[in-house]
C-alpha cells in the first residue's frame, strides 16, 4: 500500500506502543517517518526497523517539555525531508490517584506532557501542516468521555484534548487542515507500567485483563485509516465505542453502571509472578 507516499509524519512517543507501531504503519504505507521520544536508543532501534539506511526516517530524542525541543526537531525535519505532512502528538502517561491523596503538583507534572506537551507539538508545527494542507492527529483515549474513581489527573488530560480537538477543527477548516481525535481503548502498551513518577517497571504486571486489550499494531491501523480519511474521530474498541454512545445520548446509564458494578482504575500493578 502507498496511500502516503512521500508524505512525511512526525510522531511524538515513537519509542514504544502506539508511537512505534504507528511509524511501522505509515512507513509501510510510503511515508517518511520522523521518530521523537526522550529514549534515544528506542527510537534508533525503531528507525533500524523502518530503514537500515536511514533514507526515509529520522531519529531525533526529544522531550515535549521541554523548551526549543520540538522546534529543533522540526527544524530537523523540515532540513532531511523538505515538509511536514502528518503531525501526531502521541507522547503522554499516566498517573494514579484519589485527589485527596494527590496534590496540584501531580496534576501540574502530567499535564506539562499530556496537554502542554501537544499544544508546543501544534504550535512547533503548525505553520507547516498549513503549508501542506496536512493532517494533525492527537491520540487521546475513550477517557476523553468518561471518568473513573482514581483516574481524574489522566481523565481531565484527556477531556481537555476533546475539547482541543474540537476548537482546532474549527479554527483549521479554512486552511485545509485536518483535526482528527484518536480514542482508543485499552491498548497493550507499557503505560501501566508507569508509576506516579513516570518511572518504567518491566515487572509490573498489566492489571487490565487480556479480553479487554488490543495490540498496538491493531490500533495503528484503525489510527492511520482515521488520518487517510480526515476523520474527526476514531473510537478504538468495541467497548469503548458503546462506552461513547451510552456517555452521548444515555449518560445517566452510564453513571449508574459505573456506581452499581463500583468501576473503578485499575490500581497499581503487582510484579510479574516468575
Amino acid at each position: 500500500m502507498s496511500n502516503f507516499k512521500d508524505q512525511v509524519a512526525l510522531i511524538t512517543g515513537a519509542s514504544s506502543g502506539i508511537g512505534a507501531a504507528l511509524a511501522h504503519e505509515l512507513a509501510r504505507q510510503g511515508a517518511n517517518v520522523v521518530l521523537l521520544a526522550r529514549r534515544a536508543e528506542r527510537l534508533e532501534a525503531i528507525a533500524s526497523q523502518i530503514d537500515p539506511n536511514g533514507q526515509r526516517v529520522l531519529a531525533m530524542p526529544c522531550d515535549v517539555t521541554k523548551d526549543g525541543d520540538l522546534d529543533k526537531a522540526a527544524t530537523f525535519a523540515r532540513s532531511k525531508f523538505g515538509k511536514i505532512d502528518i503531525v501526531v502528538a502521541n507522547a503522554g502517561w499516566s498517573l494514579k490517584g484519589n485527589v485527596e491523596n494527590l496534590r496540584v503538583n501531580d496534576y501540574r507534572r502530567l499535564w506539562e506532557t499530556n496537554v502542554f506537551g501537544v499544544l508546543s507539538t501544534i504550535y512547533a508545527t503548525l505553520d507547516d501542516l498549513k503549508k501542506t494542507k496536512g493532517r494533525l492527529v492527537i491520540i487521546s483515549s475513550v477517557k476523553s468521555y468518561v471518568a473513573l474513581s482514581g483516574d481524574s489527573p489522566y481523565s481531565m488530560s484527556k477531556f481537555a484534548m476533546r475539547a482541543l480537538c474540537e476548537s482546532l477543527s474549527q479554527e483549521l477548516a479554512p486552511d485545509g487542515v485536518s483535526v482528527t481525535h484518536i480514542c482508543p481503548g485499552y491498548v497493550a502498551t507499557e503505560i501501566r507500567q508507569l508509576d506516579n513518577q513516570g518511572i518504567w517497571h518491566s515487572d509490573w504486571e498489566d492489571p487490565i485483563s487480556p479480553r479487554l486489550l488490543i495490540s498496538a499494531d491493531q490500533t495503528a491501523k484503525q489510527i492511520v485509516q482515521a488520518i487517510y480519511r480526515r476523520q474527526r474521530e476514531q473510537v478504538i474498541t468495541n467497548y469503548g465505542k458503546l462506552i461513547v454512545l451510552i456517555k452521548r445520548h444515555m449518560p445517566w446509564l452510564l453513571s449508574l453502571l459505573i456506581s452499581t458494578l463500583k468501576i473503578k482504575v485499575a490500581s497499581k500493578p503487582s510484579p510479574i509472578k516468575q
